[in-house]
């Protein structure tokens, strides 16, 4: 098949122009995004429950949707979160399991569930997606609330009527709704009561379908038209008709507001109210595509704004990703540059130029394959290109370096061609599949990183299948083309011949020696590296080289300040809360100013009621609200233009803030990838929620006694007061029921919902309820009339029993039981994590559990993360290592050479760790990630020595044959290890914020392959030669015991090796 293709010059062009072709039409098609797409596996069940506290949330809605559910097949894990007003459960799918399919047999179970609370919504099951946040436009000025909603509407249809835009939402302003207030005296005055009112609005307020009139004329429809849309309709709805013709309508008896919900909730955008419209990304849409669409319309729309209004997009993720995308590129361009230079200083130009022409068509091939997967160009899609673009040039290195080698001896171009192919097929052929398969292990990491990195192994491998196919097919004509046996005609030829001359002579006067020795003291030489190996690991193991566990973080460029105060607070303390907060943002402001600094700060957003962007540019739709809460979010100037990183203008600012009365969490968001807010963390799980929070504040003290943690905290906090009411005999004696309670209590504070309206694309509750005035006191509690079935009016306290406690905020449970999180952040730097978990789990924790005996206590979070991450590893690595091992035993028809060939792998570790030693970086997961990836081409050079080793041995004796192995393969294994560091190079040195990320994945690959190459070098010879010992002694023994076995000559003398 070789000689074929490298006769037939169109087949091979056609081949290579198929995929060339293939891939040009792919990457047109591709979506391009900052970080690749992946599903969550979370089935969530949410259920509104209004007005109800989290213990009712809990045992009404969240406890019998647990019980109903938790034995379905593909549960991983099953968390509850019961909060005031709803209840979620959140449901973790098993690897594998389809979760659109698990979520529909949770809907049927939910479904029939028929005890859920009458005043409950319905349950809303479904698979939980990512929603990627494109840009976000604030639309300030000074002018109200309404106008600034109308406005906000107005633009939402006008950007999803934008071909390509179809996601927008509003945020940070109150919902439209009719509230209906009526007040004790006036339902008196009329003899009305609160149900009688809202029972005629529910008959009133509706539109009848009244069917079809079918008459001699046609048809006709009939329609029974009374529902009111607005506050003037709702104001005119009749209460009270009289015989003479008047009537009394709830204008009279109510004030009706046509205005919004009843919550503290606003924006501030450049101290000007605002409201924010943020624009999403679904399926192939491009955000490229969406923010210059959005840009254009902002410009086109400014001159119609109403005076004094603007509009101003800020948190543009596009911008990032042009510039991402474009340093990613950049990188790989030079990278390619770099390689080829280094192939054209080594080999004739013109085989440089037919080795690197093999990189685009190993590209496109690539490109065509993630067309038919759905793969994207992303940040870790471009990294993987980069990775993989020193190693495709390796097979066509070896094929090009023997063509060469061959047509230097006098054969003509395709005889030279076509023998030196055939000659390194069988080594380049497994060297290509067992860099493969060692990229397989990225393929199944649990967790999200997995999905995260789950596009290299899907560039990778195809890259190298196609670079595989383009060297044993297509790369043989175009080196038959070439003219080995002419002498340098022009000054680049020359140069590289003087160089070429140059490295023989090195060969010759330098390494010979060195190798020669080497063989000669070869336990030495082994014990040398096998001991460099022991202090690296001695060197990690003492912590000398730093290892964090877990990704490291990657600074945004925005920073995210979530303020969470006491349950229960008033809307005013978190008011004072946020003023504090943006004051010190503006000292710190004046201390940079003095330090001659820029201002870092671009834009600031302040929400009260709600965190629209307490998760960064990536963050969901699901935005939750409460007095208690809030958020300044600023844009940073670009990287560029400022001294400092979003972490580092993070710590000035929380110096600046003082003590802040009420405070419960104060969070700084400024991690755009990577890290953890919590390093530490321990789940307290059982059903006492007071011996729970004891055990949680004596863990949380604990804690605060280790170097290097800070931020203490747990999950358990006191709720909002609450006021408990039991019916009492009294009560029962005049006809009331519980129920009759609780309706009327809900009726005066929460109101009654009277019905929804759809006005454009709001939904518009109409609510009934009493005046603010008689709902902000307690005092107006005691005041509370009841109505008995016989409508006789009590006074509360005569007819219920009250009492005044504290609930709980939210009640989070896991696998059914209840539990608390206690966790601390910790500057791994200085604080020994793993070290701390060692101690807590040997010394504190049975202490707890001792004292506690009903309560589990375990580790969760990032620990629990890794471990999941390693475990997985670990068994797919060993997997992948048996393949590695299966694939050289094959065609080496040898039980011991695999191990020969593999023995270079755990040596990469020396490299990649002086390689982070260097850069400052401390070793981390995804260095772990680079060294699995490592293991596949690490063995490739190796592989190739020992494969001309054993062809040598066939001509010549076994030393000879080691010695000249060396020199005649040092070439193409120097070539192949520099052409992968040379192509690594731009991203080793890049110094933008998001390929910080994948750096140390780089440095374990480039550092780990340039470490492994003199290990080939040096080493394997040696190895080889102690195996030839080790059988010579094995051989020894046999004899020894009374067996009969071929002798073998000495390693001096002609031997075949099997």
């Amino acid at each position: 098949m070789i000689a074929w293709f490298a006769k037939n010059g169109v087949a091979a062009n056609l081949l290579m122009g198929v995929i060339l072709i293939a891939g040009i039409f792919s990457v047109r098609g591709l979506k391009m995004e900052l970080f690749p797409d992946f599903d969550l596996d979370l089935v969530t069940i949410s259920v509104a429950y209004p007005g109800a506290a989290p213990l009712e949330v809990e045992d009404g809605i969240c406890k019998q949707i647990e019980e109903k559910i938790w034995d379905l097949t593909g549960i991983k894990e099953m968390t509850s979160y019961s909060r005031e007003n709803f209840g979620v459960v959140s449901v973790q799918v098993e690897r594998g399991r389809n979760a659109k399919l698990l979520a529909d047999e949770i809907k049927v179970r939910v479904d029939s569930i028929l005890t859920l609370p009458e005043e409950a919504e319905k349950p809303m099951v479904e698979v939980t997606t990512i929603k990627r946040r494109v840009l976000a436009v604030a639309i300030h000025g000074n002018c109200d609330e309404k106008s600034l909603r109308k406005l906000a509407d107005q633009t939402l249809d006008d950007l999803t009527n934008l071909p390509g835009i179809t996601q927008v939402e509003i945020a940070g302003i109150r919902k439209p709704q009719i509230g209906i207030e009526v007040s004790e005296s006036a339902l008196r005055e009329h003899g009305l009561s609160f149900d009688e009112v809202a029972r005629t609005l529910r008959q009133t307020s509706l539109d009848v379908p009244g069917g079809v009139a079918r008459t001699s004329a046609g048809e006709t429809l009939l329609r029974s038209m009374g529902k009111a849309r607005d506050g003037q309709e709702f104001d005119a709805i009749e209460l009270l008709p009289s015989e003479n013709g008047s009537s009394v309508t709830l204008g009279e008896v109510a004030k009706v507001k046509d205005a919004f919900e009843d919550k503290a909730l606003y924006t501030i955008f450049d101290e000007q109210p605002a409201v924010t419209l943020r624009v999403f990304r679904v399926g192939n849409q491009s955000p490229l595509d969406i923010s210059d669409k959005v840009s254009d319309y902002v410009e086109a729309i400014r001159p119609n704004l109403p005076e004094g209004v603007k509009m101003t997009i800020w948190q543009d993720s596009s911008y990032y990703l042009r510039g991402r995308l474009q340093m990613m590129i950049d990188n790989a361009s030079q990278g390619l540059l770099l390689v080829f230079l280094v192939l054209s200083l080594f080999l004739r130009p013109s085989l440089a130029f037919w080795v690197a022409l093999g990189l685009p068509i190993s590209f496109m091939g690539a490109f065509a394959t993630m067309g038919v997967i759905g793969a994207s160009i992303n940040l870790v899609s471009l990294f993987a290109f980069i990775v993989v673009l020193g190693i495709l040039v390796d097979d066509a290195i070896v094929v090009g370096e023997s063509v060469y080698t061959q047509g230097r001896r006098g054969k003509s171009p395709l005889a030279a061609s076509i023998d030196g192919t055939h000659r390194v097929a069988m080594p380049v052929t497994f060297a290509i599949i067992t860099s493969m398969v060692a990229f397989v292990p990225l393929l199944f990491l649990p967790g999200w990183l997995g999905k995260l990195l789950k596009d290299i192994p899907l560039v990778v491998i195809p890259a190298l299948f196609f670079s595989l196919i383009e060297s044993k097919f297509i790369l043989p004509y175009h080196l038959s083309l070439c003219r080995f046996n002419q002498a340098p005609s022009n000054f680049l030829s020359r140069l590289q011949d003087k160089i070429a001359q140059g490295l023989e002579r090195f060969i010759e006067k330098a390494y010979q020696p060195f190798l020669e020795s080497c063989l000669r003291y070869r336990y030495l030489t082994l014990a040398f590296f096998s001991g460099l190996f022991a202090v690296t690991i001695g060197l990690i193991a003492g912590g000398h080289v730093p290892s964090i566990r877990g990704v490291p973080p990657v600074p945004s460029d925005y920073i995210s300040v979530k303020i969470n105060m006491q349950e229960g607070v008033p809307a005013r303390s978190t008011e004072q809360a946020m003023d504090t907060i943006e004051l010190a943002r503006l000292q710190v402001i004046e201390e940079l100013d003095k330090m001659g600094e820029p201002n870092p700060f671009r834009y600031v957003m302040r929400t009260m009621g709600a965190q629209p962007f307490s998760d960064g540019p990536k963050s969901s739709s699901n935005i939750v609200s409460g007095s208690n809460m809030g958020e300044v979010s600023v844009e940073l100037i670009k990287s560029e233009m400022r001294t400092r990183t979003a972490p580092q203008i993070s710590a000035l600012w929380r110096e600046q803030i003082g003590p802040i009365p009420g405070l419960k969490e104060l969070f700084f968001g400024d991690v755009a990838a990577g890290g953890s807010r919590t390093a530490l963390e321990v789940e307290i799980s059982g059903l006492d929620l007071d011996n729970m929070s004891l055990a949680s504040r004596k863990l949380v003290k604990q804690l605060e006694t280790y170097e290097g943690l800070f931020d203490q905290r747990d999950t358990f906090s006191a709720g909002k007061r609450e006021v408990q009411l039991r019916l009492n005999s009294a009560g029962r004696s005049m006809g009331l029921t519980q129920a009759d309670l609780g309706r009327q209590v809900r009726q005066a504070y929460y109101g009654e919902e009277i019905q929804r309206l759809q006005r454009n694309r709001d939904e518009v509750k109409v609510m009934l309820r009493y005046p603010l005035s008689d709902r902000k006191s307690l005092t107006s509690l005691s005041n509370l009339r009841v109505r008995t079935p016989s409508g006789v009016e009590a006074p509360l306290e005569e007819v219920a029993d009250i009492k005044i406690g504290l609930g709980f905020s939210t009640i989070t449970r896991t696998d059914r039981s209840r539990i608390i999180n206690v966790g601390s952040s910790a500057d791994k730097v200085v604080a020994d994590v793993p070290g701390i978990e060692r101690d807590l789990a040997k010394n504190f924790l049975p202490q707890l559990r001792q004292e506690y005996p009903g309560l589990k206590f375990s580790f969760v979070g990032e620990k629990k993360e890794q471990e999941e991450s390693d475990s997985g590893l670990a068994r797919v690595g060993g997997i992948c290592l048996f393949l590695i091992y299966a694939l050289l035993a094959i065609p080496f028809r040898s039980y011991l050479q695999p191990f020969l060939i593999m023995s270079v792998i755990p040596f990469g570790l020396i490299g990649a760790t002086l390689g982070h030693y260097l850069f400052g970086l401390p070793l981390s997961q995804l260095s772990h990630f680079g060294l699995v990836a490592l293991t596949g081409v690490v063995i490739n050079d190796s592989l190739v020595l020992v494969h001309y080793v054993n062809e040598r041995t066939k001509e010549t004796f076994l030393l000879d044959a080691v010695k000249t192995a060396g020199m005649a393969r040092f070439r193409p294994i120097l070539l192949t290890s520099l052409t992968t560091f040379v192509g690594l190079m731009p991203i080793l040195f890049e110094k933008s914020l998001q390929a910080q990320f994948l750096k140390p994945m780089a440095i374990a690959i480039g550092f780990g392959v340039m470490f492994a190459t003199f290990i080939t070098l040096l080493m394997v010879p040696c190895l080889y030669l102690v195996l030839e010992d080790l059988k010579k002694g094995g051989r020894w023994f046999i004899r020894f015991l009374g067996f009969e076995v071929d002798r073998r000559p000495p390693i001096d003398k002609p031997a075949s090796v099997n």
